[in-house]
């Protein structure tokens, strides 16, 4: 918890800083803030990973030829975004979200669509890069060495993490856990993984 008299410092993301509050890994503040904003499976690392989300996009942001190829994907960031949370706050996600988003909050606007994407990526590739670590096996590997992190193809990469998670699922059920991994992944959801792992690559490479 808080130690008296201190002030709360919120994870963000502005202008390329990210900041973290460490006060999240503290259990209690963990579930109030989970119930408080209906975010069954916020983490401290899973909040993070949206936050370096959205400076990444910063970062891409500044090239002549990310923002159209983002816009074309996931919409006009320049839509008003106070406006847009206050909305998706008071009424929700749009019906049949699932379609077309990873998560309810995703909906909310392009860049929390971004942000949410992202860290999915990121969740999916750690929890394949895990998987292999651990020495486990499965026939959608592509061989035993294989390196998530260095995958050229967002496809393959997708494949074999939504492979993977369904099994890990079954090991969380079999000690009365939640599902680690529950989320569904639509069409819709692929392509804009796909676009993200592509453009984070590209940005890394300097392509």
């Amino acid at each position: 918890m808080l130690a008296e008299g201190a002030t709360p410092v919120p994870m963000g993301h502005v202008q390329g800083k990210v900041t973290i509050s460490v006060a999240e890994v503290d259990p209690v503040l963990r579930v109030t803030r989970r119930e408080a904003l209906e975010e069954p499976y916020r983490t401290m690392i899973g909040h993070m990973r949206h936050e370096i989300a959205h400076m990444l996009w910063w970062r891409l942001s500044l090239r002549e030829d990310f923002l159209d190829a983002f816009r074309g994907m996931f919409g006009d960031e320049r839509t008003d975004y106070p406006t847009a949370l206050q909305q998706y706050y008071q009424e929700g996600p749009p019906p049949g979200w699932p379609l077309s988003f990873l998560t309810s909050y995703a909906s909310a606007h392009p860049h929390e669509d971004w942000a949410e994407t992202t860290a999915h990526l990121l969740h999916l590739t750690d929890i394949t890069d895990s998987f292999v670590a651990a020495g486990l096996s499965s026939p959608e590997l592509p061989h035993q060495n294989w390196d998530p992190y260095t995958e050229p193809s967002a496809e393959r990469l997708i494949h074999v993490a939504a492979s993977l998670v369904p099994g890990v699922n079954h090991v969380n059920r079999s000690m009365g856990l939640e599902d680690l991994y529950p989320f569904v992944l639509s069409d819709v959801a692929r392509r804009k993984l796909a676009f993200v792992h592509d453009w984070l690559r590209r940005g890394a490479q300097g392509l």
